[in-house]
C-alpha cells in the first residue's frame, strides 16, 4: 500500500496584477496566498507520509521576478527531502523551459520530467511507473500524450499531463488530446494539470483521469476550495482518492436576491446573512466576497439615484468589518429591476415604451452594439487599468447588453418618476 499526492497549477508568486486599484484590498495576504497553500501540500504529504508527490504543470506563474522565489520554492523541496518524499515535476505552459529558466538546482529529490520527448521514471520499490512530457514553449498544440509510451506490465501506470483535453472555454488550449487516447495507453491514472477547476470521476473508473485543480484561488472566476488530491493505492489498484483543501483565502460570490417589496433596510439585513455564510463555509480561512445583488424590488428606485447608491454601497462595504479583518468585499454589482412590468410598458405608445423598444432592438442588433463598442474604444485607451481592475471589457458584447439591461431599469424609473 503506498499514497501520493496529484496537485497542479500552483502558480508560486504570481503577480495578482492589479489588486492595488481595489480599495481596502489586503494585498500582501493575497500575495503571500500561493505560497501558504505550497507549504499546506508540503505539511500534507509529510504528516501522511505519502511515498511521492507529482505536479502536472505550472508549478510557477511565470519568469521569477527575482531569485528569491527558486531560493524559497528549493527550501520547501528541501522538507520533502529530509522526510525522503520524491517530488516528480512537468514544466506547463506557464512554466515552460522558455519562459522560467531554471538558475539554480532542485534538491536530489526533484525529479523533472523531458520537454524534448516523453519520459519515464519508475518507481521499483512500489511498482509505479511514472510518464510525462514537459512544454518547452509556451505554446504546445501538439497531441503529446499520443507519443507517451505503452503502460509498463505489471506496474501501477501514471501519465502526467498539462492539456485542456478537448478544449475549455475558461482556458487556453494547449497539449490538446481526448480521453480515448488517455485510455488507449492502458495507465491507471491521469494526474492532469492546466484547467483549474477540480474534476474527477468516480473511484472504479478505468482509468482514473482527474484534474487536481490548483492549489490556490487566486480571483473570483476561481471561487470555492481548492487543494489536491491525496491517492491510496493498495496491490495496483486505486482504492482511494481524497481531495484535500491547502488554500490560505477563499474567494465567493454572495447572490443576494431581492422580492418585490424589498427595501435598502432588506438589501442590507440579507447581505449580512450571505456574507456571514460566506466566512463560515471558508472554515477559518480569510474571505474574499463579491456581492452581486438581483431582483426586481423597491429598493432598485433608491438603488439608481447616484447619492443613496454611493451610500448603499458604503453600509455593504463596512458589513465586512464585523468579521475581525478577515472578511474583504472585493466588488459590489447591482443588477435591480424596477418592479414593474417592462413588457407591459413595452407594448404601450408612450415615449417609455419607445425607448424601451429601442433599448430591446439594440441588444439584438450586433451593428449597433459594434458601432457602441467603435464609440466606447477611446474610454480603454484613457482607462484601461482602472477598467481592467474591474473586469471591463467595452469590446466586449455581452458586456455591453448587460449594460443596454441596466440602462433600460434606469429609464423606467427616473421616467416613471418624472411622469408622476
Amino acid at each position: 500500500m503506498f499514497k501520493f499526492i496529484h496537485a497542479a497549477d500552483l502558480h508560486i508568486d504570481s503577480p495578482l496584477r492589479g489588486l492595488e486599484a481595489y480599495e481596502g484590498a489586503p494585498v500582501e495576504r493575497f500575495r503571500a496566498a500561493t505560497r501558504v497553500a505550497f507549504e499546506n501540500l508540503v505539511n500534507l504529504a509529510i504528516e501522511y507520509e505519502v511515498s511521492f508527490v507529482i505536479i502536472a504543470g505550472d508549478l510557477f506563474d511565470g519568469k521569477w521576478q527575482d531569485m528569491k522565489t527558486g531560493l524559497w520554492t528549493a527550501n520547501q523541496f528541501r522538507r520533502l527531502d529530509r522526510a525522503n518524499i520524491p517530488v516528480y515535476i512537468l514544466r506547463g505552459n506557464h512554466d515552460a523551459a522558455s519562459k522560467v529558466r531554471q538558475a539554480l538546482a532542485w534538491p536530489d529529490n526533484v525529479h523533472e520530467f523531458s520537454v524534448r520527448k516523453p519520459q519515464t521514471f519508475k518507481l521499483e520499490e512500489y511498482d509505479v511507473a511514472l510518464h510525462g512530457q514537459g512544454f518547452a514553449h509556451h505554446e504546445c498544440n501538439d497531441d503529446i500524450a499520443s507519443k507517451y509510451p505503452e503502460a509498463v506490465e505489471g506496474a501501477f501506470n501514471i501519465g502526467v499531463l498539462h492539456t485542456s483535453l478537448t478544449g475549455n472555454a475558461e482556458h487556453d488550449t494547449y497539449a490538446p488530446t481526448s480521453e480515448s487516447m488517455l485510455r488507449s495507453k492502458g495507465y491507471d491514472y491521469w494526474a492532469l494539470g492546466h484547467i483549474h477547476q477540480r474534476s474527477e470521476p468516480p473511484i472504479m473508473t478505468e482509468p482514473f483521469v482527474a484534474y487536481s485543480g490548483n492549489t490556490q484561488g487566486r480571483h473570483i472566476r476561481e471561487a470555492g476550495p481548492r487543494g489536491c488530491l491525496l491517492n491510496t493505492v493498495v496491490d495496483g489498484e486505486l482504492t482511494a482518492t481524497e481531495f484535500v483543501e491547502t488554500d490560505t483565502l477563499r474567494w465567493h460570490q454572495a447572490t443576494v436576491e431581492l422580492d418585490e417589496q424589498d427595501d435598502i433596510a432588506n438589501l442590507i439585513t440579507k447581505a449580512q446573512r450571505h456574507i456571514a455564510s460566506c466566512h463560515e463555509s471558508s472554515a477559518g480561512r480569510f474571505s474574499a466576497i463579491r456581492i452581486v445583488v438581483e431582483g426586481a424590488c423597491a429598493a432598485h428606485h433608491e438603488l439608481v439615484q447616484t447619492i443613496r447608491r454611493e451610500e448603499t454601497l458604503t453600509e455593504l462595504r463596512n458589513l465586512a468589518n464585523d468579521f475581525d479583518d478577515e472578511v474583504w468585499i472585493e466588488k459590489i454589482k447591482l443588477e435591480t429591476r424596477p418592479p414593474i412590468d417592462i413588457e407591459q410598458l413595452r407594448l404601450g405608445s408612450d415615449l417609455v415604451a419607445e425607448l424601451l423598444r429601442l433599448l430591446d432592438e439594440a441588444q439584438d442588433d450586433e451593428v449597433r452594439l459594434k458601432t457602441l463598442a467603435t464609440d466606447l474604444a477611446p474610454l480603454a485607451t484613457k482607462a484601461g487599468t482602472e477598467l481592467s481592475a474591474c473586469e471591463i471589457d467595452v469590446q466586449d458584447l455581452a458586456q455591453l447588453r448587460r449594460w443596454l439591461g441596466q440602462a433600460e431599469g434606469i429609464l423606467v424609473s427616473q421616467l416613471l418618476e418624472a411622469e408622476a
